[in-house]
């Protein structure tokens, strides 16, 4: 294939290895761009893994910058000016931002004079905002409504920092960590989000979110039509619908997803507190099974026979296959939750919230079952496990939604679009 025009994409990480949803969708849309719409690609990342760059890389990404990590001399002065004394960028900017960085790719876009240059995450868009070509916002979701739905629900849960966090001192962990510090702190954070997320939305030329819903009220906030909804895909090739072995005696029930990313780990504490003692109550043999890395030790300690933490696993299928039911008991976030796609994908009938089934309009009992009570969500599961038919036909069901609705043909188009 003959590329004549070069998209230069700016990641907050590698998009590769296919290890979290965000990073499938890196993956997948980096694929479609290169090889599906035939653009040059070159990546700008961010990188935090320690992995086989040169084993690990996607043939269809052209070419690959590793940018180096923002100092931390950097990150504090930038948090001190702009984030507290100033109150221009969240913590999630000014944790990024950096003149050396910043130096370094107005010299990859001076060198590969792309015709677009895209953003990834908010993280990015200071990055890009001032360039001189047709720039896009990656967003993903609103993260302003993902924190504010986070202190609504608990301040207990909240962590405003990210990551970076465990690089302090203990002693300044546990002042960041006390409640109204905490509290002051996530009120500025969710102001500051929203300003920058529309400011973005207005120097960039197209905003682009998972969820029609937010798209369309980020338009409305902004008095434009710049934001344009890209779903997320799964690919049905990958997880493979398959009918469940009903011989297998064993009764475990699935959570997929990184521990170190808030809503997870807060759903997981929602979640054995006071949701499993019910099921467990009801059928003591049933095991539930924690997929993802990045469990701390707080969470780990809930660990029994019936609470198995299994970590980050090569190959999630190998795990989900084990599992009758799988559950996404989320209690705030935004977007949509490429965990329970994938589940469905794979033919496992699912139970979650509200919120772990926004912006995917299965329908409740049918593909799915959706409920926000904790009798009724315990009672689902169990009556999942106990019913084989019922499981198979709300599975199938789920997996039909899913071809129909969330593969990455239907990005692929909308990502055509955008860019022509």
């Amino acid at each position: 294939m003959n590329k004549t025009k070069t998209i230069l994409f700016i990641t907050t990480r590698l998009p590769f290895p296919k290890t979290s949803g965000r990073k499938t969708s890196l993956y997948h849309y980096c694929k479609i761009i290169s090889e599906k719409l035939g653009y040059r690609l070159v990546v700008a990342s961010f990188n935090e893994e320690d992995i086989d760059i040169e084993n690990e890389k996607p043939y269809f990404i052209d070419k690959l910058i590793i940018l180096p990590n923002p100092e931390i001399k950097s990150k504090l002065i930038n948090v001190i000016k702009y984030s507290i004394i100033l109150r221009k960028y969240p913590l999630q900017v000014s944790l990024y931002k950096d003149k050396k960085i910043n130096k370094l790719i107005e010299s990859i876009v001076e060198n590969e004079k792309p015709n677009v240059v895209i953003g990834d995450m908010i993280r990015t868009t200071e990055y890009i905002k001032n360039l001189n070509c047709y720039k896009i916002a990656d967003l993903d979701d609103r993260i302003s409504l993902r924190y504010k739905r986070q202190l609504d629900y608990s301040i207990n849960d909240v962590n405003p920092y990210g990551a970076y966090l465990q690089h302090l001192p203990k002693i300044i962990q546990k002042i960041l960590l006390w409640n109204p510090i905490k509290l002051l702190i996530t009120k500025n954070e969710i102001k500051l989000l929203k300003k920058y997320e529309l400011e973005i939305g207005k120097a960039c030329d197209k905003t682009i979110f998972v969820a029609e819903s937010e798209t369309e009220t980020f338009n409305k906030e902004i008095g434009m039509s710049k934001a344009e909804t890209v779903p997320i895909g799964v690919d049905i090739d990958y997880f493979k619908y398959q009918e469940k072995n009903e011989n297998n005696s064993e009764e475990y029930i699935g959570f997929l997803g990184a521990l170190n990313v808030t809503h997870n780990e807060s759903a997981i504490k929602y979640f054995i507190k006071n949701i499993f003692p019910i099921i467990n109550n009801k059928n003591p043999k049933i095991k539930f099974l924690i997929i993802g890395g990045g469990a701390n030790k707080e969470i780990l300690r809930y660990q029994n026979e019936n609470i198995i933490f299994l970590g980050r696993v090569d190959d999630v299928r190998e795990h989900l296959k084990k599992c009758k039911v799988f559950v996404c008991p989320l209690t705030f976030g935004s977007g949509i939750k490429t965990k329970n796609l994938e589940a469905m994908a794979m033919g496992l009938p699912i139970v979650t919230t509200n919120i772990g089934a926004e912006n995917i309009n299965a329908i409740n009992q049918k593909d799915w079952i959706v409920t926000d009570d904790v009798n009724e969500f315990a009672n689902s599961v169990v009556k999942l496990i106990d019913d084989a038919k019922l499981r198979k036909t709300i599975g199938f069901n789920a997996y039909t939604y899913v071809k129909n609705n969330f593969t990455w043909d239907i990005a692929e188009k909308k990502l055509k679009k955008i860019l022509e």
